[in-house]
């Protein structure tokens, strides 16, 4: 059953190491932790199982991008279940999906962790059942990762909240420490572990060292020199990335920068332009590349020592999944690294951040002891960095100092009250009745009206919203917390200094990891296999500048760049997105109407090119040249789904017909189009045939055909001819 759903919705004939074994692990309802390198394929872990189950799937995931991509290519399949939750939503698209969660219209809920701060969303959850609850990059909840969000330390009590639901974790830069933390902090049962090899052939391993700053720019020439792009090349700041960029580009290499200082209209340009071949090299922060999944990246390089080894390999993980060899490179600076070690010290916080945290909390202290600030202003309140406020709230925590509830909203824009609302409990009544015309309140100015706790006032207020009495929109967020003493004794104090202590000894651990690989004189790849715990033996591994004999020849001139040889402008497509096609077997002129078939269907949909079809698609339609929606369907990673959407518009292009331009992406009384009706006809046939009611499924299957006439009868017959049956 896993296997056909594969197939057709996601256009792979068979599963990588591991996957099956987890996905059966979650069938079976145990809570699984999936420990798979990047590229692994950890997102089909949850995605196949959640369309095989009737019940909500909540999947946490830090990575915006990931959440929206996921749901946008799910979509492009006629999965119409799915949505996502994050601050990129205006609070009225907030509202709207958490409607649709409470009604059973959403089937695979992506959110940020923040959002399970909100008691009322976590109810909600639970109202609709959450029979599966995934959280992804699972090292962000361990303090010894390499990736610490204090949000992720939320998570445990949401999941009893929530009725504690089968708990599946994924990640990709796990040790076997951080893997054991996940366990304890998720408290999870009997456990499957399912570890698969971090070893990945294809890629190279090398360490150039540079003597300076200005001889970063020959060596990354070099590289695109021997590898062609695309690539990335990660630098650690802002300027780094923009003068890097503007050196490629002068040396005739297509190229881009990217991080957080854009515009997020300017971050997605390059983004998108980069995963359809319209930019060779982008150059970024560690912003860039989190769950894009662009197969061929034949380079990857860190323009300074990355921060630990875990994101390395995460980082670095990012070329060649298409399997074909990809070269990932460290450029080794002594003062790159001095630069890393002294940013910890700046950083580090102790027994005096302690004290002078507790009484600037202390100071914004209402009656009862009750702190609510906006959670991003807990930081600056203290003097500390964000993720140290999260250390040190969780310290205060565990040694009994406070307590930290659910996340209560800043402010709610009331537009409607229901003037006679009839018989009321006494706390909703209360509410009610300080509730403004039609103006924006804060919840504590509300609570203060009420005479009742802000929480008492929130949870009153989404009650007379469901229930239709008032209309509002509740803006922002509020911390909700308690302090339980009026001073800090100095065993609390130490006790919490000890725990910063040891989070900047594993900070300094980490960059002497990254030292001691950078310095190697044995197997690089080894290495890094053993600092995760993987016993592989692979040296000599020829694919690693130690065991090809290349350490000592590292000296690049800076007159070695040809630049004849740089990539054209305008990124002309280089290379099969499989790999194993050479450039001559595709046809050229299919390939050009295909992409701007795509760009047509991106722009109509509102959505980026590569999701509708990555370029190794368009590649292997243009060599393959399919003859029906069927062979369509059997390229790898599009699924018979897909191909039954867009097959008979794909097949003339192929034949050199015209097709017709897609709407536009809105009707005329300027509302969103939405997928075809017939659609969510056949999505709930599907799930009827899943189950094994096929009797049941039969009336939807009609209701698809009555409503999609012969552009469903493609997609009905391609779901039965998946061995989906009874």
């Amino acid at each position: 059953m896993p296997l056909s759903v594969l197939k057709e919705i996601f256009g792979f004939d068979a599963f990588r190491p591991g996957q099956e074994g987890v996905i059966r692990a979650v069938l079976e309802g145990r809570d699984t932790l999936a420990v798979m390198p990047t590229g692994g394929g950890k997102s089909l872990c949850y995605q196949v199982p959640a369309l095989m189950r009737e019940g909500l799937t909540v999947i946490v995931s830090p990575l915006i991008s990931l959440m929206k991509d996921q749901v946008d290519s799910l979509l492009q399949s006629s999965v119409t279940t799915a949505a996502t939750l994050h601050s990129g939503l205006s609070p009225e698209e907030r509202w709207e999906v958490e409607r649709k969660v409470r009604t059973g219209e959403i089937r695979m809920l992506y959110v940020a962790p923040e959002r399970l701060r909100s008691l009322e969303f976590v109810l909600s959850l639970r109202r609709a059942g959450v029979g599966l609850f995934v959280v992804d990059e699972a090292h962000c909840i361990s303090e010894w990762g390499h990736d610490f969000r204090p949000d992720y330390l939320f998570l445990p009590r949401a999941v009893r909240d929530l009725g504690s639901p089968p708990v599946l974790a994924l990640t990709a830069t796990a040790t076997p420490r951080v893997r054991q933390d996940i366990l304890r902090s998720l408290r999870m049962r009997d456990p499957e572990v399912v570890v698969t090899s971090f070893n990945r052939p294809n890629l190279a391993y090398r360490v150039l060292s540079v003597k300076d700053k200005d001889g970063k720019l020959p060596r990354i020439l070099d590289v695109i020199r021997q590898n062609p792009p695309p690539g990335i090349v990660y630098g650690t700041t802002r300027k780094e990335c923009e003068e890097l960029a503007s050196g490629l580009r002068r040396a005739g290499v297509n190229a881009a920068h990217y991080h957080a200082g854009l515009a997020p209209a300017d971050r997605s340009s390059v983004q998108e332009r980069f995963m359809t071949d319209e930019v060779d090299v982008v150059v970024a922060t560690i912003a860039f590349g989190m769950g894009v999944d662009k197969p061929n990246v034949r380079f990857v390089v860190h323009a300074s020592v990355p921060g630990s080894l875990p994101a390395y390999i995460q980082e670095a993980g990012r070329a060649g999944r298409d399997g074909e060899p990809a070269s990932c490179i460290v450029l080794y600076r002594g003062a790159d690294l001095g630069r890393r070690k002294r940013l910890v010290t700046v950083n580090a916080a102790g027994t005096d951040e302690v004290g002078s945290f507790f009484r600037a909390l202390s100071g914004v202290a209402g009656e009862g002891g009750r702190v609510n600030v906006p959670p991003s202003s807990l930081g600056s309140l203290g003097g500390v960095e964000g993720d140290v406020a999260g250390v040190l709230l969780g310290g205060m925590e565990e040694t009994g100092l406070l307590t930290r509830g659910y996340d209560l909203w800043g402010e709610v824009e009331v537009r409607r009250v229901e003037e006679e609302p009839g018989e009321l409990r006494e706390e909703i009544a209360k509410v009610h009745a300080a509730l403004p015309g039609d103006r924006t309140i804060s919840l504590p100015e509300l609570a203060r009206k009420a005479g009742v706790r802000p929480v008492v006032a929130q949870s009153a207020l989404f009650r007379l919203m469901v229930d239709g009495l008032v209309e509002a929109t509740p803006r922002g967020s509020l911390a909700d917390i308690r302090l339980k003493t009026g001073g800090l004794d100095g065993e609390s104090r130490a006790a919490i200094a000890s725990r910063l202590k040891s989070r900047t000894r594993a900070a300094y651990d980490q960059i002497r990891t990254v030292e001691t690989y950078a310095t190697l004189s044995t197997c690089r790849r080894e290495h890094l296999l053993r600092h995760f715990g993987d016993t592989e033996e692979v040296a000599p591994c020829a694919g690693c500048d130690v065991c090809l004999g290349e350490v000592h020849a590292v000296d690049v001139g800076a007159g070695s760049w040809d630049a004849s040889s740089a990539p054209l402008p305008g990124g002309a497509p280089l290379a099969n997105g499989a790999g194993s096609t050479p450039l001559a077997e595709i046809d050229p002129e299919l390939f050009e109407r295909l992409r701007a078939w795509r760009g047509d269907q991106a722009r109509s949909q509102g959505v980026p090119a590569y999701v509708v079809l990555h370029n190794s698609h368009l590649e292997e339609i243009s060599r393959r040249k399919p003859k029906n929606v069927h062979e369509l369907g059997t390229i790898k990673g599009i699924g018979l789904r897909r191909a039954a959407r867009y097959g008979e518009e794909i097949l003339a292009l192929i034949n050199g017909g015209p097709v017709e331009p897609p709407p536009s992406p809105l009707t005329e009384n300027g509302s969103a189009n939405h997928p075809p009706a017939y659609l969510e006809h056949l999505a709930a046939a599907e799930r009827l045939l899943r189950s094994g009611r096929g009797a049941a499924a039969v009336p939807e299957l009609a209701r698809a055909l009555e409503a999609g006439g012969e552009e469903a009868r493609e997609a009905v017959d391609a779901l039965l001819g998946t061995g989906v049956r009874t």
